[in-house]
C-alpha cells in the first residue's frame, strides 16, 4: 500500500484531561506516515504546556496555537489550511476527547485510497465507557435540514459493519480528502458551531464526491448530550434553529425548495407549540430571531450558490440520502452503568437493561424482578454473575421473581438476546428488564 501522508489535527480548547489518552492513542497508530497537530484555541488551562512536555520529542507531533479563540469550525480551518500547504493527501479532524484503535488511521486511508470518489470517510465512533454502544457512524438529516448522528445510542454489532453511503461525517472523527477541500473549500466559521460539520459534506456531495462509512476504523468518543443551561443553553438552541435554515439556503437545490420549505414551516410550527406549551417563550423568540437571521443571509448564499456553480454537478447528488421523516431526531437513550430510565411491566417498576449492566451490592438475600415487554418476540436471557462466577440465569415471557444470596461486591447482568430497537420501536436495544431489592 503507498503511504500517503496523513495530518490528524486535534481541536482543543481547555481539554488537558483529555489530551493524555487521546494522544497516547493516536501514537500508538500503525499508520507510519503521519503529523499529529494539536490544534489549541487558545486555551488557559496548560493544554499547549502539557503536549510539548510530553509529546515534544516526538517529530510526529506538531503544536498549532490560534491567536484567540476561533471556535470549532475557525481553529480547524486554520490547521486545515497549513496542512494543505504542507503537502497533506488526507486530513483527520479529531476531538480531544476522543480514543484512536491502533489500526483505525491504516484502515482510513486504506479505504480512501481503494475509493478515489470518496471526499470523506465516516468511521464508527463508540462511547468511551461503553464501546458496545454507538455514538456515530455517519449523519443523518432530514427535510428540515435537521441533522442527527447515524446510529447514536444503538447497540453495536454486525449490521453496523458494513460500509455505505452517508450524507455526512460527524466532525468529532472524520477522514477529508485534501483534493475534496481545495474543490469545496473550508468550514463555515460563521456558523459558530452545529451544522457546519454537515455544510461541509453537503458541499463535498456537490463537488462530485461521495461520503462513505467506514465501521473497520473505530474512535471511542466521551460523548455528552448535554446542552448546559441558562444562556448557554438558549444560545445553543438558537445556534442549531438558525443553522438549519443556512443550510438550506446555501445547499439544498432549489427545485426542491417547495417540499422543504413546507417541512421545515411543519417543524417550526411543531417547536413553537411546543415550547408555548412548556411555558418557554425563550424558545419563541429563539425561533423570531433565527427566522430574521435566515432573512438576512439570503443574499450571502446566493452569492455561495453562483461562487460554487463551477464546481457543482448537474444533479444534486445527495439528495436521495434526505430524510423525509422524522423531521428532527427521533430521540436516543444513553444508558448508566449499563442501565435506562425505569418503566412498568404488568404494574412493576423495572429497569431496562442494555447488553451489559451491573450493580454494587450488600451482603445478603436479593429478589430480582425481571420482565419481558414484548413476549411475543421470544423471552428474554440474562445471565447473572458475581466475580466471574455464573449465580443465575433469568428467562421470562412476562414477570417472575428469582432469589439470590449474595455477598457485598459488583452484580453483573449479561443479555444473551437482544430486543432489536427496529422491531420494538424503542429508543434503544434493550436486553431485558429487571428491578434488584433486598429481600425481605
Amino acid at each position: 500500500m503507498s503511504m500517503p501522508l496523513l495530518h490528524v489535527l486535534v481541536i482543543n480548547w481547555n481539554g488537558l484531561e483529555h489530551l493524555e489518552v487521546c494522544f497516547d492513542s493516536l501514537l500508538a497508530s500503525d499508520y507510519p506516515n503521519v503529523k499529529l497537530i494539536l490544534v489549541d484555541n487558545a486555551s488557559e488551562d496548560d493544554s499547549v504546556a502539557f503536549v510539548r512536555a510530553h509529546y515534544g520529542h516526538d517529530p510526529r507531533v506538531d503544536i498549532l496555537v490560534c491567536p484567540r479563540n476561533l471556535g470549532w469550525s475557525g481553529g480547524n480551518n486554520l490547521a486545515m489550511e497549513r496542512s494543505l500547504a504542507a503537502g497533506a493527501d488526507y486530513l483527520v479532524l479529531l476531538n480531544n476527547d476522543t480514543w484512536t484503535a491502533p489500526d483505525a488511521l491504516r484502515r482510513l486511508v486504506a479505504a480512501a485510497e481503494a475509493r478515489p470518489e470518496a471526499g470523506a470517510l465516516a468511521p464508527k465512533m463508540v462511547m468511551f465507557d461503553a464501546p458496545d454502544i454507538l455514538n456515530s457512524i455517519g449523519l443523518e438529516c432530514s427535510w428540515a435540514c435537521a441533522s442527527w448522528d447515524r446510529g447514536i445510542g444503538r447497540l453495536d454489532g454486525p449490521r453496523w459493519n458494513e460500509p455505505v453511503e452517508t450524507i455526512g461525517a460527524c466532525g468529532g472523527a472524520v477522514l477529508l480528502r485534501a483534493a475534496a477541500l481545495r474543490k469545496t473549500g473550508l468550514l463555515p466559521d460563521f456558523f459558530e458551531q452545529y451544522l457546519d460539520d454537515l455544510d461541509l459534506c453537503l458541499r463535498i456531495w456537490n463537488a462530485g464526491y461521495t461520503i462513505r462509512t467506514c465501521p473497520e476504523a473505530v474512535f471511542r468518543h466521551k460523548f455528552s448530550a448535554t446542552l448546559g443551561q441558562g444562556r448557554r443553553a438558549r444560545h445553543k438552541y438558537y445556534l442549531n434553529t438558525r443553522n438549519r435554515l443556512y443550510l438550506l439556503l446555501r445547499n439544498m437545490p432549489l427545485r426542491r425548495f417547495p417540499q422543504l420549505n413546507v417541512a421545515i414551516v411543519l417543524g417550526e410550527c411543531r417547536a413553537v407549540g411546543r415550547a408555548l406549551l412548556d411555558g418557554a417563550p425563550w424558545r419563541v423568540w429563539a425561533h423570531a430571531r433565527a427566522w430574521a437571521a435566515g432573512i438576512a443571509f439570503m443574499p450571502r448564499a446566493l452569492a455561495t450558490r453562483f461562487r460554487q456553480r463551477k464546481t457543482r454537478p448537474g444533479k444534486c447528488a445527495f439528495w436521495p440520502l434526505m430524510r423525509r421523516t422524522p423531521l428532527y431526531c427521533p430521540g436516543f437513550l444513553m444508558p448508566e452503568q449499563g442501565w435506562y430510565p425505569e418503566v412498568m411491566v404488568s404494574g412493576k417498576g423495572l429497569r431496562p437493561m442494555s447488553r451489559h449492566a451491573w450493580l454494587d451490592v450488600d451482603t445478603g438475600p436479593l429478589r430480582l424482578t425481571h420482565g419481558n415487554c414484548y413476549p411475543r418476540l421470544g423471552p428474554t436471557e440474562i445471565r447473572v454473575s458475581m466475580n466471574g462466577r455464573a449465580l443465575a440465569t433469568l428467562a421470562s415471557d412476562g414477570l417472575d421473581e428469582t432469589m439470590l444470596s449474595v455477598t457485598a461486591g459488583r452484580l453483573e447482568f449479561e443479555a444473551g438476546r437482544i430486543f432489536d430497537a427496529d422491531e420494538t420501536g424503542a429508543l434503544a436495544d434493550l436486553g431485558g428488564w429487571i428491578a434488584v431489592q433486598p429481600a425481605d
